[in-house]
């Protein structure tokens, strides 16, 4: 079972295989905010601290829109649009 780590309170929990990170963050009660959720305005940028190969591939509408907000570094994502498959550890923006 993944483990998932909010570096912005120490929090690790256990995650499902393949679980979407919003539905986590939601459950879990982790302070990420989402607008669309389709992956467009940006607004769940997290940090993937650690486990960056443990999330699901990223799509090109996610790419366009890091691209866009200057942050297509590699260590960003939108957790809209991630899975988790194995540990991570995230830190909210």
């Amino acid at each position: 079972m993944p483990k998932v780590k909010f570096k912005n309170n120490g929090e690790e929990k256990d995650a499902q295989m393949d679980a979407p990170l919003k539905d986590l963050t939601r459950d879990w009660g982790w302070p990420i905010a989402y607008g669309c959720e389709d992956g467009l305005c940006g607004t769940c940028i997290v940090k993937i601290v650690e486990g960056s190969e443990n999330v699901t591939e990223i799509t090109d509408k996610e790419k366009q829109t890091l691209e866009v907000m200057g942050m297509n570094d590699g260590e960003h994502r939108l957790a809209c649009q991630c899975n988790v498959k194995g540990d991570i550890e995230i830190e909210g923006m």
